[in-house]
């Protein structure tokens, strides 16, 4: 049979001390191999990694060699999951079963793991070490029946207390094909399945509290995140930002707000080789750690934290040293640097060298074409929009953007134009189709110059526009002049030691009484020149960006008449939150395109530039200036 699978299930909870309680519900359940986990958008989305679970079973020195690992439980459905057990049956590479992993969730937040060994019949006993019911203490143990499902489903969990067996809970079911159509009819019976689990089991509680069951306190934590918390206390003296949940499914900092998912020893051991914002980043998009809520929140706290101390690592006492080592030691977090991720930037070469800055070029914009195409907007503008009413599409924004950069640069039929940076063509192609004007672009990606050279071709507009792959620096060994100039988020690229040979390039290309349009980047002056370390390393390597009045003043000793500047960080707030919806709509084809990873790096990308730009660090600006 296949491993994926559909379970239409009863599930039973029946109490029979210290009072009569019965429930029983219908439910389903997903039946999946962690290898090949189906993907159904909202209505079944598996946030399950299997290094996660490989993380455990080698903390109890377990190695399955890449043998299978199937689970049942829920899947995210319509934007939630709440799984009171997760089942897990591990196999070694012949298919013979290893072990089964129970992991169990409580109502606050809370998970914990039981590794059980099961006989044949699929019986095993364990303690009980897990806070679950309020009504019953941490003591006794389980007996649990966990066979493989097959045809039917079939599981049982008895809590065994003195030699009483006061709890039961049965979960029985029948195999349906995972099928879109099947799991389509599964949800409209069954809507909201788990908010309805974690709402029965809020009111099945009050019931019994009122018919005056004891409470029974819960007992004090002493899981990891417990002593992750105590790590960062001793390496910043602050406490956590955001709330902890760690493979042992313990928990830990704020209850409210975002909870930093840490899915195995690799996360922990990435952040103590690259303290701060580095390692969060390689930790996130390897799918090392998660984020369980408002994604922009929890690195809006997170991020706080990492970027209050330096890059290279924290100060410490020689006492809270030696007991960070310890609380290492003891995490099992000690050991050689994880290899950085797969899409980590990886350049050769001295800074701003031509080949160094065409594969700086290729790393971000030759991701795809198709990728780009799916992200933006029809006009395949990748740089700010300009919003001109409350409800503007961001189609029409980038259209008011391009009709305003060739205003303000006055073209005119019969012009001839050039733009630097020229990207997938938007404003060339918008400037000869409305204007009238000849207009040339520059690139430094092929993969950008084939798709505008299609485009022209397309549109019937070879006569009026041509496409180069050409570095800027070329631009004075052809002596060309034209009447107008653009460069359109570009600049950032150009790194600070080459900026003057930048701006003397536009201002050569210019025939004189010509304009510039330049729009441009701008940071904070206490910001960081390429945007912080997971830019550096994973979006625009070598990026260099500069406070407003540098750029004024570059553009002034190139011989510029500097005619106006207009901010527009508030556009670009709203331009990067259209790209994030459609993105986070389409996440599954992004991820089809390129893989997980490089969709977790965009994920991160996108949701840390609205921030970016949202809280001020950094801005973005159109100057207008004048070659005299």
């Amino acid at each position: 049979m296949s491993p994926a699978a559909l379970y239409d299930v009863e599930i039973a909870h029946v109490r029979v001390d210290p009072t009569r309680h019965d429930v029983r519900h219908r439910s389903y359940l997903w039946f999946v191999d962690l290898d090949e986990l189906p993907a159904s958008g909202v209505l079944a989305r598996f946030e399950v990694r299997r290094a996660e679970i490989d993380d455990y079973l080698a903390g109890h020195g377990i190695e399955l060699d890449g043998g299978r690992i199937t689970m049942l439980g829920h899947a995210r459905s319509l934007g939630y999951v709440f799984n009171p057990l997760t089942l897990f049956w591990c196999h070694d590479p012949s298919g013979t079963l290893v072990c089964v992993v129970a992991e169990v969730h409580n109502t606050y937040g809370q998970r914990h793991r039981y590794l059980l060994q099961p006989d044949d019949a699929g019986r095993a006993e364990t303690a009980k070490e897990f806070y679950v019911s309020p009504f019953y203490p941490v003591d006794g143990s389980y007996r649990m029946r966990v066979p493989e499902p097959g045809a039917e489903l079939s599981v049982t969990i008895t809590l065994h207390r003195l030699d009483e067996r006061p709890f039961t809970a049965t979960v029985r079911g029948v195999r349906r094909p995972a099928t879109r159509r099947s799991l389509l009819g599964l949800v409209l019976r069954h809507p909201f399945e788990t908010w309805r689990i974690r709402a029965l089991i809020t009111v099945h509680g009050i019931a019994l509290w009122r018919a005056g069951l004891p409470v029974q306190a819960r007992p004090e934590k002493s899981g990891v995140a417990d002593r992750v918390a105590t790590l960062v206390r001793d390496a910043t003296g602050l406490e956590l930002p955001v709330g902890i949940r760690a493979w042992d499914g313990s928990s830990a900092g704020p209850a409210d707000g975002p909870v930093l998912v840490i899915r195995s020893r690799r996360a922990l051991r990435r952040l103590l080789w690259a303290p701060g914002e580095l390692g969060l980043a390689r930790a996130y998009v390897t799918g090392d750690i998660d984020v369980d809520g408002d994604l922009a929140d929890g690195f809006r706290r997170a991020w706080a934290l990492a970027r209050s101390r330096p890059s290279s690592g924290v100060s410490l006492s020689r006492r809270s040293r030696l007991r960070a080592a310890i609380g290492a030691v003891r995490l099992g977090v000690v050991g050689l640097p994880p290899s950085p991720p797969a899409s980590e930037a990886r350049l050769t070469g001295g800074l701003h060298t031509r080949g160094r800055d065409r594969a700086a070029i290729a790393h971000h914009y030759d991701l795809s074409n198709d990728f780009y195409e799916l992200l933006l907007d029809e006009s395949m503008a990748y740089s700010s929009a300009y919003y001109t009413s409350p409800d503007q599409s961001l189609a029409d924004a980038q259209r008011a953007k391009l009709d305003l950069i060739c205003t303000k640069l006055g073209l005119r039929p019969g012009m001839r134009l050039l733009d630097v940076g020229c990207g997938w063509g938007s404003l060339v192609l918008h400037a000869a189709e409305h204007y009238g004007v000849h207009a040339t672009g520059i690139t430094l990606s092929a993969q950008q110059r084939d798709f505008v050279a299609k485009r022209i071709a397309d549109r019937g507009l070879a006569e009026l526009i041509q496409v180069r792959l050409q570095d800027y620096r070329e631009l004075a060994e052809t002596g060309e002049r034209f009447d107008a100039v653009s460069s359109i988020e570009m600049g950032e690229h150009v790194g600070e030691s080459w900026y003057p040979v930048y701006a003397s390039t536009l201002f050569g290309a210019l025939r004189p009484g010509g304009r510039l349009v330049l729009q441009q980047m701008s940071r904070r002056p206490d910001a960081a020149p390429g945007g912080g370390a997971f830019i550096e390393s994973y979006i625009a390597p070598d990026m260099h960006m500069r406070p407003m009045s540098q750029t004024v003043r570059h553009l002034e000793t190139a011989g510029f008449e500097v005619r106006g500047v207009e901010a527009m960080r508030e556009h670009y707030v709203r331009t990067v939150q259209a790209w994030i919806d459609t993105f986070e709509s389409n996440w599954e084809a992004f991820v089809r395109l390129q893989g997980e990873e490089v969709a977790r790096v965009w994920r991160l990308y996108l949701v840390g530039g609205a921030l970016a730009f949202e809280e001020g660090r950094m801005g973005v600006d159109q100057f207008i200036a004048v070659h005299p």
